[in-house]
């Protein structure tokens, strides 16, 4: 298997269009001096295999990651966000349905013309599904939660948490991936009416803040105490989106792209399929479709009531004490 990624790196067109300027400039030597990290084997796998589906796809991707400029946090965010999207994708594919040529069913970006559209498209057990890939930026945040006694999960009353030293709730960006999304898979809908739609945030560990952005009874997003609301003061919904998928890899996308070992028993980076912890938690949008079971394989998915432990849970807040 070394002796594949090897090769696979070899002709694989990373380190061609790095720079070693960029932030991911490190592998771009490596690869040079014939060394193949366990980041660069899996991308190398997992664009491997995407390609295969959608022809052309590694060499798109590629290019997008090599025209993120400089060093420092944005720019790392950014490269994030490209290999969460790849990381999904890597998933469907491996498990699409075959046609008659047996290439995997997948399509990257499908669109009207001129129109918004979800990352991609697949089909699993004969059912077609699409998917959009959002990922926040945590870096910063990670780096400050837990710097003050209080982390607040969902939007309380002001006079209970006013007097509070506190970090605030990460819900505004989860209230933009759903507006997102929501766009996108109503253009989609033109071309594939019928197909179920899936927003998948990747997060890290604490993936209490997505839920709680989502699900708390006082503010959730797909709540009608939602704190989104419209002019008429009703709760903004998002019919388009059928369901949420949870995904903590956040962590492992920067552990391995700073070539450290991965956590919870993972080697190789972008293996969306695996057995064991931590489980995707999937949300049902009460606007939605109910999600079939199939498609649970396909997803890896998990519904979130069979999801155990404390960051599965829609939370108030969280009382920090000591080093996280």
């Amino acid at each position: 298997m070394l002796c594949w990624f090897a090769n696979a790196a070899a002709h694989c067109p990373i380190p061609q269009l790095l720079d070693t300027r960029d932030m991911l400039g490190w592998f771009h030597r490596a690869a040079a001096a014939g060394a193949v990290p366990p980041f660069l084997g899996g991308l190398c796998w997992a664009l491997g295999m995407i390609d295969r589906a959608a022809p052309g796809y590694a060499h798109e991707k590629v290019r997008r990651l090599a025209a993120i400029p400089g060093t420092g946090v944005d720019p790392y965010e950014a490269v994030v966000q490209e290999l969460a999207e790849v990381y999904a994708a890597a998933g469907a594919v491996e498990v699409a349905d075959r046609n008659e040529d047996g290439v995997p069913v997948f399509i990257h970006e499908p669109r009207v013309a001129g129109g918004k559209n979800p990352e991609f498209e697949s089909c699993y057990e004969g059912i077609v599904y699409a998917v959009e890939v959002k990922t926040p930026k945590l870096i910063n945040h990670r780096n400050s939660r837990g710097t003050a006694p209080y982390q607040i999960l969902a939007r309380l009353p002001k006079d209970l948490t006013e007097v509070l030293e506190k970090t605030l709730p990460r819900d505004n960006p989860v209230k933009d991936f759903l507006i997102s999304a929501n766009e996108k898979f109503e253009a989609y809908t033109q071309i594939r009416p019928h197909a179920f739609r899936i927003l998948t945030i990747v997060w890290d560990d604490y993936c209490n803040e997505p839920i709680s952005a989502l699900l708390h009874p006082a503010a959730g997003l797909l709540t009608q105490n939602s704190f989104h609301r419209g002019s008429d003061g009703a709760a903004i919904v998002y019919p388009q989106v059928d369901a949420v998928l949870i995904c903590r890899y956040h962590h492992q996308l920067l552990a391995t792209t700073r070539n450290e070992p991965m956590i919870d028993g993972e080697t190789l980076p972008f293996m969306y399929h695996h057995a064991g912890f931590p489980p995707k938690a999937l949300i049902q949008n009460p606007h939605g479709r109910v999600i079939p079971q199939e498609l649970l394989t396909a997803l890896a998915a998990t519904p979130l009531e069979g999801c155990l432990g404390a960051e599965y849970i829609p939370a108030d807040m969280v009382m920090w004490m000591g080093d996280e």
